[in-house]
């Protein structure tokens, strides 16, 4: 019997978060736009409300300070491609 993770291989979590972070900026649009209109508009007529706006842009300087922790803390492994590795297989460094 073949289990799923023999049939996929596993994702790194430097990949994970990369994927996190991208996938996070539709939600910091949203929020950027509820505060520009915020300025313009009353509260009911916004997407969401400003303070949960506030807070989203927050979490996204979070995750972004989290994804460049992991990318340092995988160099420092010795888990990254180095520029000459990645030109030997044309891969990006």
């Amino acid at each position: 019997m073949i289990t799923m993770a023999e049939q996929h291989p596993q994702t790194s979590p430097m990949r994970l978060m990369e994927m996190l972070s991208d996938r996070f900026g539709a939600f910091e649009a949203i929020a950027n736009s509820t505060i520009k209109l915020a300025r313009f508009v009353s509260e009911e007529e916004l997407p969401r409300d400003p303070l949960v706006a506030e807070a989203v842009l927050k979490f996204a300087n979070d995750l972004r300070s989290a994804t460049a922790a992991s990318g340092d803390w995988a160099r420092a492994k010795g888990l990254t491609l180095t520029a000459s590795a990645a030109d030997e297989f044309g891969l990006p460094s």
